[in-house]
């Protein structure tokens, strides 16, 4: 008798803050990365998977500005005080950890409300969103096997 409840489909008010929030924290994510980037020497296979990620978060940044305007909003233009936290961390081992600790919320925050959210077309650019998120994950735990302190 293992009947699963489900939650009720989150109101617009409700699914354009949790988008805004997303936005924010890709934008934020974003602007860490290119500033991580620096880090390393242009080019190096190091500063392609960097650029790779970072291209990623500024094309979410791009489809979640989209879908709010979709939902008849205008788009948060603030970014998450991730950028500051993360620009605190030293050290480009850590500082990689702590951004993927980053990635791994959105994730999670992106997978939480997708049962939640009846528009379809909402609901498919969170899902390749998600997808993204795991794969930038990943690529970033094997980049962490590669850099030195």
């Amino acid at each position: 008798m293992s009947e699963t409840t489900q939650s009720p489909a989150m109101s617009r008010d409700e699914l354009v803050k949790l988008l805004d929030t997303l936005l924010e924290a890709e934008r934020a994510g974003a602007k860490v990365l290119a500033v991580f980037m620096n880090d390393h020497e242009p080019r190096s296979a190091v500063w392609l998977k960097l650029q790779q990620v970072q291209r990623d978060e500024a094309r979410n940044c791009s489809i979640l500005m989209r879908v709010i305007r979709g939902l008849g909003a205008p788009p948060s233009k603030a970014t998450g005080d991730f950028v500051a936290k993360a620009l605190a961390v030293q050290g480009n081992a850590q500082r990689l950890a702590f951004l993927n600790r980053g990635q791994g919320w959105v994730a999670r925050a992106i997978r939480d409300a997708l049962p939640r959210i009846a528009e379809e077309d909402v609901r498919v650019a969170l899902q390749e969103m998600h997808a993204s998120h795991l794969a930038n994950i990943a690529a970033c735990e094997e980049l962490l096997k590669t850099i030195a302190e």
